[in-house]
């Protein structure tokens, strides 16, 4: 069985792209070249990869396999292509944008364990609010970005990776002093929140909407760290991760507002788009899956 680098390249641009014609403008290739390398691939490994069927470019169930296990060597290539004269490894750079609460929780511990193992791979990193870093991943100024789950395009690569509990936190002075609230009750409040390139602030704005609730906003911060600072100062009351908030509820310098209904968990995505180095972004895809907990703050 003869395989070459060329033909695993172009399966996985069609994967990746769709159909035939869109991987031949990726690799500014004709799409006969892109068949021919297709059906030299298929009549090496002796079976189908593509359903030809099917108008797009859908795998079949060897297919699967065969290309899951492709990607994994066209990241060995690669690595392998990355030696210099010195047979000293360069660094390949992944953007990788994140919110502040990853931030402050999986990430620092992420990034020391990532530099360890894989010290070929640069993290380049960019802290920002999620709808930015949305725009910055389609505009290709980011190559994977952790976000709350929001309308990604249909290509997108998406694994969902946590759950999060939020909660709502205020002084003791400006709470109410039941241990349970209609969420119609919280009109009266001033909210603290993130403004409006926040995807998990909106998230929240429209749940809210939902029950007939329109939040006033006193102060309106991109900062977890200041909307939670805020609220303890009396200033209003922020919804923020109840696991990240458990010290500073337990010392009484806030107190938790359970609502009726519950507010919402808030899933928590790791997404990126198909690339030529799909297979190394796949990876750090699923690393992050594995590693992302957003229960504890890095410094605890």
């Amino acid at each position: 069985m003869s395989i070459t680098h060329n033909q695993l390249i172009a399966m996985l641009a069609v994967v990746d792209c769709g159909t035939f014609e869109r991987a031949a403008g990726r690799l500014n290739l004709s799409q006969s070249t892109i068949t021919k390398r297709i059906q030299e691939l298929e009549a090496s490994i002796g079976f189908s990869i593509f359903d030809r069927s099917k108008r797009q470019a859908i795998l079949t169930g060897q297919g699967e396999q065969f290309v899951s296990l492709s990607r994994q060597t066209v990241t060995s290539f690669e690595r392998l292509a990355s030696f210099n004269a010195d047979s000293k490894m360069t660094s390949t750079p992944v953007r990788l944008g994140v919110t502040e609460i990853s931030s402050l929780t999986w990430l620092p511990k992420f990034l020391e364990n990532s530099f360890s193992a894989e010290p070929t791979t640069q993290f380049n990193l960019t802290i920002d609010m999620s709808r930015n870093l949305l725009s910055n991943l389609e505009d290709g100024e980011l190559d994977i970005i952790v976000v709350p789950e929001m309308p990604f395009q249909s290509n997108a690569r998406v694994q969902t990776i946590a759950g999060i509990e939020i909660t709502l936190i205020g002084n003791p002075r400006v709470v109410p002093k039941a241990n349970q609230v209609e969420i119609s009750e919280l009109q009266e409040f001033e909210f603290i929140t993130q403004g409006k390139s926040s995807g998990y602030s909106k998230s929240i704005r429209e749940w809210f909407s939902n029950y007939g609730l329109n939040t006033r906003n006193s102060v309106s911060v991109d900062s977890l760290h200041a909307m939670v600072g805020l609220a303890v100062a009396g200033r209003g009351v922020c919804i923020a991760p109840r696991d990240y908030l458990v010290p500073l509820i337990k010392s009484g310098r806030v107190v938790e507002i359970l609502t009726k209904p519950k507010l919402p968990v808030i899933n928590y995505c790791v997404v990126h788009y198909p690339s030529p180095h799909e297979a190394l972004f796949s990876q750090v895809a699923s690393e992050i899956n594995r590693a992302a907990d957003f229960r504890t703050p890095y410094f605890v």
